[in-house]
């Protein structure tokens, strides 16, 4: 029948039996692969000689139409091969009669056939396969009883009569191919003998394949026994379907497991499948049992297109499990024209009944080529991965050979027809497990190497601690050293510095901090890991989080499209847990939702759940896929930046949080979906009745030893309240100013202050404390970051403005600890932080240190003005000698002049007991003029000099400076020009600067030589020793415009200096 075509996939089990070798241990050498193909090669004999029944010892064989088995042994064999030599009636269909013997009507036309074969060469002269044809035997048993024939592969309808009894059919067989249908299942008739004989009479017709008769041997044998047969056939079959589902089932779901990673699990998993179905539909039919509905053509589509989807997912299981051993173009095509023609089939057959319209032979030529190319390929592959020389190669060896003999068994069966139907299967079914058992030894040896891999990270992670730890306490050394040695130098006592060696002194002290800070961690999760971090656990108000929040939001400030939530109740009880610890893991959860979420809200919640607080930090952002929920809490892990707005940050914050939040005796976990946001929620103990007791006691012991802010909050009711803003005179000369809107705060840290004998003034708001600065002298703020109206931050950006770190330092107090660690000092403008309750002996500490930074700085302004002074006093010298000089020569009146206006210099500028960096404005005015006269006299009509000075005006310069640009001006601008010229000075207020202009109509400056002036690459002493002085000085801006012939103006803005001892 058709079947026979779809059967193919049959013969290739073959290969199976190589493999079995997997189940009771691994080739281990060459020998035993020989033996292996060996076996093989006598095994596929084996089955191939039985086929043809060269071992078959069977006596009984059929001649001239009757088979005697009078002498038969149903003992020893139980079923018997009705073989032989059958009465054949070509183009006949001849129905028998119980009564009568019909046969003798066509004894003219009756022939002997040789059964199983086919039946070309005798039903007709032209040799055709299409027709019709009755066959008859006549089986002479040895006594009476209930026989049963066991009908197999008939081709392509027939129906069987027994002792003239119609018994069985499958398909309509009919000289008529309207009336024709064809069937091809197998099937078991019984009757009883009648006088120790059995006429079996078939008749058969075939119209549509290319094989016509009966081509496979039916069986007969007592009733019990044929019945035997069938069920033994039955349930090898179901067992073998079973079996494929099975396979199905167990590889699609590790195939799930594995998280859709191994797609040749999914492959084998749909090429199980394809193979159940496929079975279903030959042999006993289970599917026609299953669904008795279903037409012959109907069951012809289905396993014509579970034979291509075999092929097909075959082919793609070859191809993905030995990766890199085909072209990916080729089985792309292959399995693309699978694909269609497995569609094609399906649809065509639902619409058109395309077993019954289409001609078979055309179906049986695309389905058997594209099978036939799929398999060819598959055997390329499978040498392909063999020569790549892999730990599997014998293996592949093994499925290679199997290919081999495979390919000649598919020869046999085409060629000869031949059944080795149910051993193939069992074989396929061995192969397929061989396959499932070859996955799972590399499976196993994946597994193994997890295992390896997993003891040896195990042993780096160790490792990599120790190297934490030790590395850490190494850098902590030199980090230490750093910042020691730059606080030192910051402070002077290795000798002032410049202000841009202070600079980069400052900027090398906090990022030695910042580093010495992340050393920190690492100490902290290598200590924390071995149960080293002690925790100050007490009873806290969870409410203290609004002021973390409100730090973190507003230094590191959420998109405009967010918005923070705090939903937590203000009669929360308290928590028994460490407060640093807890503002570390509420710091460390917001800075990652602000991070990560671009929009909609942050929400801060608390539930009470079984005696512990159940907090929520819950955001909106891009969420974090499943797969990740718990690698997030590992140590330097980050998520792709996918999901990040920057990169940053060495992974250590939420490792931190959940190894604080469980030391604590919580437990930390997240919840969230891809698109919708992420919510982290840990637990904190509830405090006890009994630790709230414990800790009433130690605080009432304690009130006046610790600060924290709530008692601070409980003073303000007790003492008298701070009027603001408030001034304490000191000894020291230094003033220092406090900002913070908390009363209670203020006072304690105005008290403390002065008790170091500092000068304190004390204002509640932001632009309270920049009014003060604009009329009072202050030496360093000390600031709270979270005011109304002003925030901290906004008034260090409006400070900075004018005044740079050096100028005047801040102290920022921040409810946050890990505030210092999120920015560097200089993005908020702030010399140092601290952390609040405020530890009034570090205040202190770092308030030395500042103030000693800023004295170091004004002395090295000091040091570096007075070297520019006695740079320029001997340059002033020499020129005006030479001018008094040359006047004695010509005017001895003059020079007597000259010399006394030469006196007042001597008397001013040379007594080094009063030496000063900052002089007042009338003294170099003095100065000025006093040369300016002596100059006049030598050039008497060709020097005009010109005044304009607004006389309020009381400020402080550096000395030496206006002289030598009025000096520079008259020796290289106007005296160089024939008819001499105008020197102009003027001194005047322009809104908060002095502008000082000084003017001349000489020869002026060529472009290239402003250039070398201004960028200080010329040796002018007049020039650059002044411009290098005003440099120092802040908020001073030098400009110079000069054209040739036409002359040179020099402007200098700077700020009015009211005290010479404000450098800053």
């Amino acid at each position: 029948m058709r079947c026979r075509l779809f059967e193919w996939s049959q013969v290739s089990t073959i290969m199976g039996e190589a493999l079995i070798v997997k189940g009771i241990g691994y080739v281990k050498n060459r020998k035993t692969l020989t033996l292996i193909m060996i076996a093989v090669t006598l095994l596929t004999t084996y089955f191939v000689l039985h086929s043809f029944r060269v071992f078959d010892s069977n006596t009984f064989v059929a001649k001239n139409g009757v088979l005697s088995l009078q002498h038969w042994d149903w003992q020893d064999k139980k079923t018997i091969a009705l073989d032989g030599e059958w009465d054949f009636y070509p183009n006949e269909l001849i129905v028998p009669s119980p009564d009568e013997d019909v046969f003798e009507r066509y004894k003219n036309n009756r022939q002997s056939i040789p059964v199983p074969a086919a039946w070309d060469r005798y039903r007709t002269e032209n040799a055709t396969p299409y027709g019709t044809g009755t066959y008859r035997l006549l089986i002479h048993v040895p006594k009476d009883d209930r026989y049963g024939v066991k009908l197999n592969t008939i081709r392509n309808a027939n129906k069987v009569y027994v002792n003239g009894e119609e018994l069985g059919s499958a398909g309509i067989p009919s000289k008529s191919t309207e009336e024709y249908r064809f069937d091809y299942k197998k099937y078991v008739v019984l009757e009883n003998s009648k006088n120790k004989q059995i006429e079996l009479v078939l008749l058969v017709a075939n119209y549509d394949y290319a094989v016509g008769g009966i081509v496979n041997s039916l069986y007969f044998g007592p009733a019990d026994q044929i019945l035997a047969k069938q069920g033994r056939e039955k349930f090898i079959e179901a067992f073998l379907i079973a079996g494929y589902f099975l396979f199905s089932f167990i590889y699609f779901t590790t195939y799930l497991q594995h998280k859709r990673k191994f797609r040749y699990e999914l492959y084998f998993s749909l090429f199980s499948l394809a193979q159940a179905v496929h079975i279903s539909t030959i042999n006993e039919r289970w599917i026609y049992l299953l669904f008795p509905e279903l037409s012959p053509s109907s069951q012809l589509g289905i396993q014509a297109i579970s034979l291509t989807l075999f092929v097909l997912f075959f082919l793609l299981f070859v191809y993905h499990f030995f990766n890199m051993s085909a072209s990916k173009r080729i089985v792309t095509a292959l399995s693309a024209i699978l694909g269609f023609q497995a569609l094609a089939v399906c649809v065509l057959n639902m619409t058109i009944d395309l077993m019954v319209k289409v001609p078979f032979p055309l179906i049986q030529l695309i389905v058997s080529g594209t099978t036939a190319i799929g398999y060819v390929y598959i055997f390329i592959m499978l040498l392909k991965a063999y020569k790549q020389k892999t730990d599997e190669s014998d293996y592949v060896l093994i499925i290679v050979f199997a290919f081999a003999v495979y390919g000649i068994l598919l020869a046999i069966v085409l060629l000869f027809d031949v059944d080795i139907e149910i051993p193939s299967l069992l074989l396929f079914l061995i192969m397929v497990m061989s396959l499932a058992l070859l996955m799972s030894h590399r499976s196993q040896q994946a597994y193994n190497k997890v295992e390896e891999l997993s003891n040896e990270l195990l042993e780096f992670d160790r490792m990599k601690d120790e190297f934490l730890v030790k590395t850490s306490h190494e850098l902590g050394t030199p980090l230490h050293g750093i910042m020691n040695l730059s606080q030192s130098l910051l402070e002077g006592e290795e000798g002032p510095l410049k202000r841009k060696q202070q600079e980069s002194v400052i900027l090398i002290h906090s990022v030695s901090r910042r580093l010495a800070g992340l050393v920190k961690e690492l100490l902290f999760i290598s200590k924390i890991k071995q149960g080293e971090v002690s925790f100050t656990s007490r009873p806290i108000e969870i409410r203290m989080i609004e002021e973390v929040l409100a730090e973190i939001a507003y230094v590191m400030p959420p998109a405009p499209s967010v918005q923070l939530i705090n939903t937590i109740p203000e009669n929360s009880p308290l928590v028994y847990t460490d407060e640093q610890k807890l503002k570390q893991v509420f710091f460390n959860l917001i800075y990652n939702a602000i991070k990560f979420t671009k929009q909609g809200t942050i929400t801060i919640s608390a539930q009470i759940i079984e005696e512990q607080m159940h907090i929520s930090v819950e955001d909106t952002g891009p969420g974090i896929a499943v797969e990740y929920h718990d690698l997030i809490f590992t140590t330097f892990y980050q998520v792709e930046s996918s999901r990040s707005r920057e990169s940053e940050g060495l992974g250590l914050g939420l490792s931190i949080t959940k190894k604080i939040v469980e030391s604590a005796g919580g437990r930390i976990w997240v919840t969230s979906d891809i698109g919708k946001g992420s919510c982290f929620t840990f637990t904190i103990p509830l405090a006890t009745n009994q630790q709230l007791f414990e800790h009433n006691e130690i605080n009432n012991h304690e009130m006046n030893e610790q600060v924290t802010s709530a008692q601070m909050k409980n003073r303000e009711m007790k003492q008298p309240q701070v009027i603001l803003p408030t001034k304490v005179k000191g000894s020291k000369p230094y003033t220092i100013l406090v900002v913070d809107d908390e009363p209670a705060n203020l006072k304690v840290l105005i008290n403390r202050l002065h008790s170091l004998q500092y000068s304190v003034i004390a204002v509640g708001s932001g632009q309270e404390a920049l009014d003060i600065i604009e009329t009072e002298k202050v030496d360093l703020i000390i600031l709270d970051l979270m005011m109304p109206h002003m925030t901290g931050y906004e008034v260090c950006k409006t400070i900075r403005q004018d005044q740079d770190l050096v100028d005047l330092p801040i102290i920022i107090l921040t409810a946050a600890g890990q505030l210092s660690d999120l920015v560097v000092s200089f993005q908020l403008g702030a010399n140092d932080y601290l952390q609040k309750p405020v530890n009034l002996k570090e205040l202190e500490m770092r308030i030395e240190s500042l103030l000693l930074m800023k004295k170091s700085a004004q002395d090295a302004l000091e040091h570096e003005l007075s070297y520019f002074y006695t740079q320029i006093t001997p340059h002033f010298l020499y020129n005006t000698l030479n001018s008094i000089i040359m006047l004695s020569w010509t005017d001895q009146q003059k020079t007597q002049t000259a010399l006394e206006h030469l006196s007042t210099y001597f008397r001013g500028k040379l007594d080094y007991q009063k030496q000063r960096s900052l002089i007042p404005l009338e003294e170099e005015i003095q100065l000025v003029k006093a040369y300016l006269s002596i100059e006049q006299m030598r050039f008497e009509e060709r020097l005009h000099i010109e005044y304009n000075i607004d006389e309020t005006i009381q400020t402080y310069i550096p000395a030496m400076t206006l002289q030598p640009l009025v000096e520079n001006a008259v020796c290289h601008g106007i005296s160089k020009s024939k008819n001499g010229g105008t020197l102009r000075l003027t001194i005047e207020r322009e809104q908060q600067h002095i502008q000082i202009t000084i003017e001349d109509n000489g020869v002026g400056i060529p472009l290239d030589k402003q250039q070398e002036l201004l960028r200080g690459r010329n040796e002018r002493l007049g020039f650059t020793n002044p411009f290098r002085k005003l440099s120092l000085i802040k908020g001073t801006r030098f400009q110079m415009n000069s054209e040739v012939g036409k002359g040179t103006t020099i402007i200098i803005h700077m700020l009015e200096i009211k005290d010479n001892r404000q450098l800053f």
